[in-house]
């Protein structure tokens, strides 16, 4: 499967990401994970015996998502970021059905040599968190989770206006649709993401919404963070379904908020400090 618009395109991102990552502002283990899916890339920073994290970007995007967060995160914890495969990182370049992820997750953390760890999910990365600590409730020790999929629809006629807008070339169009911002002034962030906009291909699985019968077996230390003005995963529907189903869970719902959800660095690392 080429999950990008051309193998030459592929290269080019994929060597500008490990450029990249070459600048992570901590020292990091770069490290490879068989899985039944193929093999997964993982960056790890942090004293190797300290309490371990994973964490889980969303779609069309790769560990780079988590560069401002690592510094703090990795000052007491094993911190373990995992590129999803089939998406825009360095992981084996393969889409099986969504419902294979979550027993993917566990793979990977048994790879690591962890029966156990905390959990941070973003987007698709909190489905897929979420759907493994349903599954595995033992084995997720803290669940943070950032604008997860998987409590609130996904409002698929913007998602289908945004990938048209994708197609059409109006990237910064279909970027600001669905996060709620432009990411334009951000550097080489913006930047790169622009370039996995116009070299990648969207995935376009449906993101099943979990039954209240399944998220009730959360039964973990939880932090859930979405945007009452998430253009893509109702936020609202999202915090009103966790304080209804799992009561004891952190559910921030922050108000003036789209899909891109920043500044919680401060606030995940102390729920995944206490």
């Amino acid at each position: 499967m080429n999950i990008f618009v051309s193998p030459d395109a592929g290269r080019a991102l994929l060597g500008r990401y490990s450029d990249l990552l070459d600048t992570w502002p901590v020292p990091a283990e770069r490290l490879t994970v068989p899985t039944t899916l193929g093999d997964t890339f993982v960056q790890a920073s942090g004293p190797p015996n300290a309490p371990p994290v994973i964490l889980v970007h969303g779609a069309m995007a790769n560990s780079l998502s988590w560069f401002g967060d690592i510094a703090a995160w990795s000052r007491n914890h094993r911190v373990y970021a995992v590129d999803i495969p089939g998406e825009a990182g360095l992981s084996v370049q393969v889409r099986p059905p969504i419902t294979d992820y979550p027993g993917w997750l566990g793979e990977v953390m048994t790879g690591l040599g962890h029966e156990s760890a905390a959990v941070v999910g973003l987007s698709l990365g909190g489905w897929i968190s979420t759907g493994f600590a349903i599954r595995n409730p033992g084995r997720v020790e803290r669940l943070a989770l950032i604008c997860p999929a998987g409590f609130g629809k996904v409002r698929s006629g913007i998602l289908l206006l945004a990938l048209l807008l994708l197609a059409a070339g109006q990237r910064k169009r279909s970027q600001k649709l669905i996060l709620g911002a432009d990411l334009s002034g951000t550097g080489w962030f913006g930047e790169f993401h622009e370039w996995i906009n116009r070299d990648f291909k969207p995935r376009r699985d449906n993101l099943p919404i979990y039954p209240d019968s399944d998220l009730a077996r959360l039964s973990m230390p939880m932090l859930v963070i979405a945007g009452d003005r998430d253009a893509l995963i109702n936020g609202p529907q999202t915090a009103r379904r966790v304080r209804a189903i799992i009561p004891k869970a952190d559910m921030r719902l922050l108000p003036g908020v789209g899909h891109l959800i920043t500044g919680q660095t401060a606030t995940i690392g102390a729920f995944l400090d206490s």
